[in-house]
This record gives structure tokens, sequence and C-alpha cells, in this order.
């Protein structure tokens, strides 16, 4: 069984890296459905009260996990048992769907090319898609940090999806990827209801699945920086002082690594607290983002990812030769 998920897994990943993911594929497509379709329909089960749309937000949580992974896991047990071959291939085929790196690759490099052409309005639209702001006016400048930044959080949630891939193959990387979507879909109709209990349960419960890949991801980051010979002395520096700069701290480490190779500063954000507003900016204006940043993050997303991916490829092969 452990080889079996680990040759799925590899054979994933590895397709990723090569091929991308079409879009027809891609889980987060479907799991961003879900969400949408369950979130207004259980909070409106619920007592429009605080306590009611916590218990809401509880029960959308249970079943957005439940719709997404529990039939995937029992067709792909009852595969391994019966049809191993035909498992290896089906479980091959969500680990694909779940590791997009060449795709992020792609976008990456639009968007370089954009800016470097001057061709805002393209390069604002694949900012867009890699970082999940809103690139309305934007100019080159903010497009570029905006692709630099959109790097290093897809850096965590690659991490993050390999480590889950790690532990449970297919359905664990699909777990993990449902658990961003699920918080976004329940932040959006908790605004809408005016109840922001909703959404708590499935905040804490992403906060509680990044927190281990986002800091894995920062340290290994910086590892792979020593080896690209990267500026690590300034990344170090930027993560100590920086990396709790935003809203979703376990993206922190990884924006704070590239914003110190880079010698830019991120997107300002602003973090709302029960008596102030404050904004803050990860890294420092030492230089202007130039188009080869956004180079270099990705540069930085696939080493990591391919350093993960090495790390859990060997410590599954040794538990399956010693068990």
């Amino acid at each position: 069984m452990l080889f079996s998920t680990l040759a799925a897994m590899t054979a994933g990943y590895a397709l990723g890296v090569l091929l991308g993911t079409p879009i027809v594929l891609r889980a987060d497509r479907y799991i961003n459905m879900l969400c949408a379709l369950l979130a207004p329909k259980i909070s409106a089960k619920y007592q429009d009260s605080e306590e009611g749309q916590r218990a809401a937000g509880t029960a959308y949580v249970i079943s957005v996990m439940l719709a997404a992974v529990l039939p995937l896991l029992i067709v792909l047990i009852l595969l391994y048992i019966f049809v191993p071959v035909l498992a290896i291939i089906a479980d091959a085929l969500v680990c694909w769907s779940l590791t997009d790196i060449r795709g992020i690759g792609r976008i990456s490099s639009a968007v370089c090319r954009a800016s470097k052409t001057g061709a805002v309005s393209r390069g604002a639209k694949n900012a867009a898609a890699l970082s999940g702001e809103d690139m309305t006016d934007a100019d080159t400048e903010t497009i570029i940090r905006a692709s630099v930044q959109g790097n290093a959080d897809r850096t965590v949630d690659t991490v993050g999806t390999l480590l889950a891939m790690f532990v449970l193959s297919g359905p664990g990387g699909v777990f993990f990827r449902a658990c961003a979507p699920a918080a976004q879909a329940a932040v959006r109709q908790a605004e809408l209801a005016g109840r922001r209990s909703f959404a708590y349960p499935a905040q804490k419960l992403r906060d509680v699945m990044y927190f281990l890949p986002g800091k894995l991801a920062a340290v290994i980051m910086l590892v792979d920086a020593l080896f690209l010979k990267f500026n690590t002395r300034s990344a170090e520096k930027t993560m100590r002082r920086d990396s709790t700069k935003c809203f979703l701290r376990y993206y922190g480490g990884c924006r704070a690594v590239v914003a110190g190779i880079a010698g830019i500063s991120l997107l300002p954000e602003e973090i709302v607290g029960e008596n102030m507003t404050r904004t803050y900016t990860i890294g420092e204006h030492i230089k202007e983002p130039e188009p080869q940043d956004i180079i270099m993050a990705n540069q930085l997303l696939s080493g990591t990812a391919f350093i993960v991916m090495l790390l859990c490829f060997a410590i599954k092969l040794t538990l399956g030769v010693w068990f």
C-alpha cells in the first residue's frame, strides 16, 4: 500500500511539473463550486443568531469535507483492495489535479512578459489569477509585487498539499486544498448574512491545517535559496522581522523570504483590530520591483516543492522497506 500510494503521489507530482494540470481536471475548481453551493444553503437552515450561525459553520465545514473527501476515499480504498493498478492510476490523477506547478510557472512567465512589454491589462489579469488580489487599475509595479507575493503563497499551498498527500495520498491532498476555499466561501456568506460566527469554524480549520506547511515552506525555501546562491542573509533578516505582518500569518514566512531576496516590499495589507486599523508591509523598498523578480519567486516555489517531494519520497520509501 505504501509503495502504491508513493507511486501515485510521485506520478501526480511529475505530471504537474512537466505538463501542468488542465483546467477541467483542477480540483480547486470543483471544490470552489461545492463550497459556494453549500455555504448559503446550510447557513439558511440554522437560527439567525451568533450561536446558531456558529453551529451552521461547523455543519458547513463537516459537510464540505465529507462531500469532497469521503466518496473519493471509499472508491480508492476499494480499488486498492480489488484492482490495485487502476487504483494507482486514479490516485495519480487526483494528485495531478492538486499539483499544477507548471501552470503556476506559465502564469508567472506571462506576467513577466506582460510587465516587460507594458501590456498592463494582460499582466493584471494573470497577476489577479496568481495572487487572488484585485488588480483593477493596478500599475506595473503593483502587478509585479502581487505576482511575487502570489508565488510565495502558492509555495505554502503546494507544500501543504504534498504533506497531506504524503499522509493520505490523493484524498489527503483534497482535504487540505478544501480548507482555504471553504474558509473563503464561509467569510463571504458571513458578510452577506451579517453573522461573522458562521466563518469561525472554517477559518479555524484552515489556520490549523496551514500552520505547519507555512513554517516548513519558509525554512525549506531558505535552503533552496542557498542552493540557488540568492541573498539568504537578507531573506533571514526579513523573515525574522516581517513574517507576522500579514493577516494570514502562515503565508508570512515565504512572503518575507522572497521579499528579502528580491529587495522589494510586497503589497500593503490592512489588519483590523478591535480598537485600531494598522497597515503592514512585508519587505523593504530597497529597489524597484523588476519582472525578473517574478521568475525568481517561481524558481523558489519549484525548488521548495521539489525538496519537499524528495523528502516525502525518501521517508515513504524507507517506511515501505522497513514496515
